[in-house]
Parts: structure tokens; C-alpha cells; sequence
């Protein structure tokens, strides 16, 4: 019952995870179970400084890519975007402020804490 229970789905912004997220929203479109969020988790942004490397430029722009096509394959569901943090998201305020994130869309002007 879709107004009960959805699913979301959660990739990074790379080609094997587009596909098979493409994959998994066909298959549940099959069942009738109701998918129209993603999260697209582990972002670059840039860190304008001494910080910002070319490696990281590359993946930013190999991210944008696919960003673009899910932009464009998704362009009916509510996509939020995650930055990739600096560490893993365990414990209780880790958690809380990731899932504040979740709900209010990630500003890149503003640091990773």
C-alpha cells in the first residue's frame, strides 16, 4: 500500500550502482511497491583551497555524469543528494544529523562536519 510504505532506494553516483538501481526500481515497479526516492550518497564537492586535488576533481566530474543521467532517468522522484563525510555515520548524533540531512538538502557552501 503506497500510502503506507515506499521504498528508498540509496547509490552512489557510479555506473555499476545507476544500473542496478535502475534494476531494483524496474523490479519493484513490477510488484507494485512504490519507489520514488533516492538518495545519492557519497558526493564530492569541492573544497575551493589546498585541499582540492586533481584525483578528487576527476570523481567530481565522473559523479556529475551520472548525476545527469539520474536527473534525467528520475526526473518524477524526490532525489536527495549526501555528501561524502569524513567518517562513518554510527551512534546516536552521527545518525541525527545525518537524517537532519535528509530532510534538509545539503548546502556545499557550507563544511562537512
Amino acid at each position: 500500500d503506497p500510502t503506507k510504505t515506499t521504498f528508498v532506494c540509496v547509490c552512489i553516483a557510479e555506473f555499476l550502482s545507476l544500473f542496478e538501481t535502475e534494476r531494483l526500481v524496474q523490479e519493484l515497479s513490477r510488484y507494485r511497491i512504490d519507489t520514488h526516492n533516492i538518495i545519492v550518497n557519497q558526493l564530492l564537492y569541492p573544497l575551493h583551497g589546498p585541499l582540492d586535488c586533481g584525483l578528487c576533481t576527476a570523481r567530481r566530474s565522473i559523479q556529475r555524469k551520472y548525476l545527469d543521467q539520474i536527473s534525467d532517468l528520475y526526473e518524477d522522484f524526490h532525489v536527495v543528494k549526501m555528501p561524502l563525510l569524513p567518517e562513518e555515520v554510527r551512534g546516536g548524533q552521527p545518525i541525527a544529523h545525518f537524517s537532519e540531512r535528509l530532510l534538509n538538502p545539503y548546502d556545499p557552501s557550507c563544511p562537512v562536519e
